[in-house]
């Protein structure tokens, strides 16, 4: 029997979905999918939609919460939605991410293989090295960061997102400030007027740099010499303040003309004590421990396994910068190529990275 839109049936939810949502199935069998469930919940599941085969909910009341639930610390967690797991224990994502991974080797491709369990990150809260905050209103009209809510251009204010460091929530809306005080206007899709669009902030983990970037929707700023001078002088570790312009009707964040108006236009930091630059138009893991360091030895134990050392090797490979630092182990000369991103040459243990949008090639 079909379900019926706000019918209210109370659920166990058994596992999570690939996007988060909890799954649960109906009396007649019938998948529902639950955003902000949790494995072992029993809960009442209001139904929004039937799609036949399977419907969606949405979270009525908790009627026994799982174990593995936890307090949710972030006022706007839901309607953000940038965090869907932020009320579930990071032990039990971590499980449901490799019965994701279990479920895609078994269910999908047919095979019966092992799969080792995912690594843990060594920090949960702070960890990302990047953030784009588009820039909007408040509901009092003051210019505010913050992120679209799910499936809409519709700015959640988030004045302090738990995965960014403190410092760049702090120069985000020390930015906010600024741009009310001198009448800059925020970037309205809608009417296609103003001019500030996103703040695009970089933090090196490892040498404590910042990089601001400004994405406007043209090349000048008013009261930028004031704006440089207050900004390094209240946080000493910003390096470069940039001006990124994109003035398209499009959902792509940065465009492809960027104006240095402080500092050498980059960063500096080390990836497994390699010396990088990075500017707004570099590729970058956001989590540097997890994604590149602490993957670090499994990637050099990939490399090990090469039984050759070739003159010159070749790879197309895509989204994984870290496997450039291993390269000259193996090969005095390396080109990976990593389409849509970036081309990087390694020759006799230097790095270089081509940046395609910037027709740039230089040595790190």
């Amino acid at each position: 029997m079909p379900l019926q839109k706000n019918q209210v049936l109370t659920l166990t939810i058994e596992r999570l979905s690939n996007d988060g949502s909890g799954v649960a199935h109906s009396p007649d069998g019938e998948a529902v999918f639950i955003p902000g469930t949790a494995p072992g919940d029993v809960a009442a599941i209001r139904i929004v939609k039937d799609c036949g085969r399977y419907a969606f909910g949405i979270l009525d009341a908790i009627q026994t919460p799982s174990p593995d639930r936890i307090p949710v610390d972030c006022a706007v967690a839901g309607p953000c939605g940038g965090c869907s797991l932020r009320h579930l224990d990071y032990a039990a994502e971590l499980r449901a991410k490799g019965e994701s991974v279990t479920d895609a080797f078994r269910r999908i491709g047919g095979l019966d293989v092992p799969v080792l369990p995912p690594l843990p990150s060594p920090e949960i809260d702070r960890y990302r090295n990047k953030v784009q905050f588009p820039v909007g209103r408040d509901k009092n009209g003051k210019p505010c960061i913050g992120f679209y809510a799910g499936r809409t251009h519709r700015i959640v204010p988030c004045p302090d997102c738990k995965l960014q460091p403190d410092v760049l929530n702090e120069i985000g809306n020390t930015l906010c400030d600024f741009f009310a005080a001198h009448n800059i206007q925020p970037y309205d899709e809608q009417t296609g007027k103003g001019l500030v669009r996103h703040v695009f902030l970089r933090r090196g983990v490892h040498s404590g740099q910042i990089m601001v970037c400004l994405v406007c929707t043209r090349a000048k700023l008013p009261h930028a010499e004031e704006l440089c001078r207050a900004l390094t002088a209240q946080f000493a570790d910003i390096a470069t303040i940039l001006i990124n312009v994109n003035a398209r009707n499009t959902n792509v964040i940065l465009g492809s003309e960027t104006h240095t108006l402080y500092g050498p236009g980059f960063i500096e930091d080390t990836l497994c004590g390699v010396p990088v630059q990075l500017g707004p138009l570099s590729f970058y893991q956001v989590n540097t421990q997890i994604s590149t360091e602490q993957n670090h030895i499994t990637r050099r134990e990939l490399l090990n396994a090469v039984a050759y050392k070739a003159q010159t090797m070749t790879l197309l490979y895509v989204n994984d910068f870290i496997l450039a630092v291993e390269m000259p182990r193996i090969s005095e000369t390396i080109i990976i190529v990593m389409p849509r991103l970036n081309r990087i040459r390694l020759r006799y243990r230097q790095l270089f990275i081509y940046n395609r949008s910037a027709h740039i090639f230089s040595k790190i």
